[in-house]
């Protein structure tokens, strides 16, 4: 690597415009010119050069209250620039070979093996850079997390592998009676063979369950029962968990949301279970607690006696049996048979082609087994974990820095859109050299973008992108939002996804993600938003009226959630995010001797008052114009997401227990002015704002995908592609599908 070097010329015009403010006496914002005289080369220098090209071309700086440059020498400025920026940054942009995420590791295996297996909890958390966790500078490799690898893809080869006899599939009934019986008439009441629970649970541990039989082996079982309500003409909303039970550690899988009614009906629920499990139910939106008896005329659901079955097997050996070691004898199989199974899983796992000397060189360990007498399973069973363990399956393939190969190609399209590997069709695309064809690699994005496993991209792109992987970082106070609840977050998680697979399935315009006409919601959510005329769990596409505050992702719950701390909302935390995640804008964090600004519990101030106090002080003055704008737009919505007027406190009547009734406080004013001098009175002036300047937006957008996709930050390199695939979007529509495709088609995305 060499320092680009900075153009003698570029100095007259710092000398005319901005030395006086930048050097090394005065040095605002921390910026002495002086000091980067030469060359640019590194990170930091890199950073620093673009972001003075950034304020100077932007308009920023100089400040009003300075001379401004004129149009000749500005053009100058970026002429001089931009050349050597470009370089140095074009150096800083390559290609990082990095591992799999967890996310992706468990979908790998489990769509090559044809198991489903919860991988995620054999492994760490990743961690994340730029935004997310595909990108390689963030995804480093210690000796205990490859001991997991070795642990998980052991586990992962004893439950595809069934060398045993066909398991019993059992057929049994269990209730609860028993477990409930002392506590009929208080929590629980027995009505038509069925239990009633009028009450919802503090804990994470229901009586209502079939503890009575866990399951017997790992596999897929079968779980069938009777729900209905009663004393209610209202749905109420269950939930159903699978647990081991165990005292200390216990794990719990979620297996769903549905909906009881005062007509019965049967619930049928299938799940991939280890050994020891069993299942429990929760009601929601019952209360804590009451004063009478429970079997009084209080709503409640009731369950009835549930069938089990288990475990189903549709074929035998199962599917991952013969997808690993296809029809061979164990007791039988030699090296010829070895050989197909070690070529078939290299050629999967490690994403393309293998070299005879590769797969000899695998075979060589199942040599060695059978060379001291081992079975044939005993044998093979270390040369399949080699395989799984091998940098060629742990990691993206990385290259010479020159090109991309059709299988790169295939694996960074399939672990962008699908967070796995490549199936059989994608791979005979890359063997055959077809797939640089723009025509086959559009056709396989929308064949991609059709099957179920593009919701991994949806979730797992949101989950970053807007945060909602933060949900459970803050708990809402049930003093002031007691309707919160585990249906309204999970309705809150799903109108995210389902808005953004709307705008992906219909191709809809990217502006949609700034305001759009219409929300999905389901019952829950609607009674929350204050939609009238929606029931149920389904999320569903509902019109707005025009009155309406909502429509687009900045006033979706998940996201007024996420930008709170579960009591107070802060315009700082959410002006960042929208700056960030909504126009790409990077915020530094605030000087080391600045401190932030404590909510004033008492609501003597309100936080637009505290800092207008703290952005007097000159340190702060330059970032919050651009923060606290955005923030102030969506004071309008509390820490839950709803709509308010005015700030909530708890107002304590009996500070020995406690007691207290929430009170309004101080209005809400969510008026503002942006750093470029329009103002705004409300969140739909705001929104109005951004979709005047949405090519903000849409570069933002496409950043953030590309980020995710390459596993990679982008730099001032990557500018004049990611411009191309704004325009060609716009030129076709500006829908979100045509986006997709048009970053898939970009060399950005199909060269290192």
């Amino acid at each position: 690597m060499h320092a680009s070097q900075v153009p003698e010329e570029l100095w007259g015009f710092f000398d005319a415009h901005c030395v006086e403010c930048h050097d090394d006496v005065v040095s605002k914002g921390g910026l002495d010119l002086l000091s980067l005289e030469g060359g640019i080369e590194g990170i930091d220098e890199v950073s620093r050069w673009t972001q003075i090209y950034d304020r100077v071309m932007g308009g920023e700086m100089p400040p009003e209250d300075k001379p401004r440059p004129d149009e000749v020498e500005l053009e100058s400025f970026q002429e001089l620039l931009h050349p050597p920026l470009y370089e140095a940054d074009s150096e800083l942009r390559e290609v990082v070979q990095r591992r799999l995420n967890r996310h992706e590791f468990e979908n790998s295996l489990n769509d090559l093996l044809g198991i489903e297996m919860d991988l995620l909890s054999y492994l760490p958390e990743d961690q994340t850079a730029g935004g997310f966790d595909t990108n390689g500078q963030a995804l480093s490799v210690s000796a205990e997390l490859f001991e997991s690898y070795i642990e998980a893809c052991r586990e992962v080869l004893s439950v595809a592998i069934f060398s045993e006899d066909r398991p019993v599939t059992e057929a049994v009934t269990v209730d609860s009676r028993e477990e409930v019986k002392p506590y009929l008439g208080n929590q629980y009441a027995l009505v038509d063979d069925k239990v009633f629970l009028f009450l919802r649970n503090k804990t994470s541990y229901s009586k209502i369950s079939t503890r009575k039989h866990r399951t017997p082996v790992r596999g897929k079982y079968r779980f069938r029962f009777p729900v209905s309500t009663i004393h209610t003409e209202d749905s109420i909303v269950f939930s159903v968990t699978a647990s081991d039970f165990a005292r200390t550690g216990a794990t719990y899988l979620p297996l769903g949301f549905y909906e009881a009614t005062s007509e019965q009906k049967t619930v049928t629920i299938e799940a991939n279970l280890p050994e020891g499990f069993a299942i429990q139910f929760f009601a929601h939106g019952l209360p804590f607690y009451l004063k009478e008896p429970a079997s009084g005329e209080n709503p409640g659901v009731g369950f009835g006696p549930v069938e089990i079955e288990g475990p189903i097997y549709e074929q035998w050996p199962p599917r991952s049996h013969e997808r690993l070691l296809g029809s061979v004898d164990l007791k039988q199989g030699g090296r010829e048979d070895a050989k197909r199974i070690v070529g078939r899983l290299m050629k999967g796992a490690w994403r393309r082609t293998v070299s005879s000397e590769e797969l000899e060189g695998k075979l060589a360990i199942f040599d060695a087994g059978m060379s001291e007498g081992k079975s044939f399973l005993e044998s093979l069973e270390p040369a399949l974990l080699s395989v799984l363990c091998s940098p060629n399956f742990l990691f993206l393939e990385s290259n010479d820095g020159t090109e991309l190969s059709p299988f790169e190609l295939a694996s960074r399209l399939s672990y962008f859109l699908w967070s796995s590997l490549p199936d059989e069709q994608l791979q005979q695309a890359a063997a055959s050299g077809e797939l640089f064809r723009n025509e086959v690699l559009r056709a396989q994005v929308e064949r991609m973008l059709g099957d179920p496993k593009h919701e991994r991209f949806v979730e797992n792109f949101t989950g970053q992108w807007l945060k909602l992987r933060e949900i459970n970082e803050t708990a809402p106070d049930r003093r002031l939002y007691p309707d919160y609840d585990e249906v309204l977050q999970e309705s809150m998680l799903r109108e995210s996804r389902a808005f953004f697979s709307e705008l992906l399935k219909g191709d809809l315009d990217i502006r949609n993600f700034i305001d759009s006409d219409f929300v999905m919601v389901n019952g829950r959510l609607a009674e929350h938003y204050g939609i009238e005329g929606v029931k149920g769990l389904k999320m569903r596409r509902v019109p707005l009226l025009n009155e309406n505050v909502r429509g687009g992702v900045l006033t979706q719950a998940s996201i007024l959630k996420v930008t709170a701390n579960g009591t107070n909302t802060s315009p700082v935390v959410r002006g960042i995010w929208v700056l960030e995640n909504m126009l790409g804008k990077h915020v530094p964090p605030p000087p080391p001797n600045i401190s932030g600004i404590e909510p004033d519990i008492r609501n003597a101030t309100t936080i637009r008052e505290q800092l207008a106090l703290h952005s007097n002080e000159e340190s702060c003055a330059g970032c919050h114009k651009h923060i606290d704008p955005p923030g102030f737009a969506l004071e309008s919505f509390d820490p839950v997401g709803a709509f308010r007027e005015n700030y909530l406190q708890f107002k304590v009547s009996n500070p020995e227990k406690g007691w207290g009734s929430v009170v309004k406080a101080k209005p809400v004013e969510c008026n503002g002015k942006l750093s470029s001098g329009e103002e705004f009175d409300s969140i739909v002036e705001f929104k109005e704002l951004m979709l005047s300047s949405e090519s903000e937006f849409a570069r933002c957008l496409v950043e953030r995908l590309a980020t995710y996709a390459l596993g990679r930050e982008l730099g001032f390199s990557d500018r004049a592609a990611v411009e191309e695939i704004v325009a060609k979007t716009k030129e076709q529509g500006n829908g979100f599908r045509t986006l997709i495709q048009e970053l898939i088609a970009s060399p950005l995305f199909t060269q290192p």
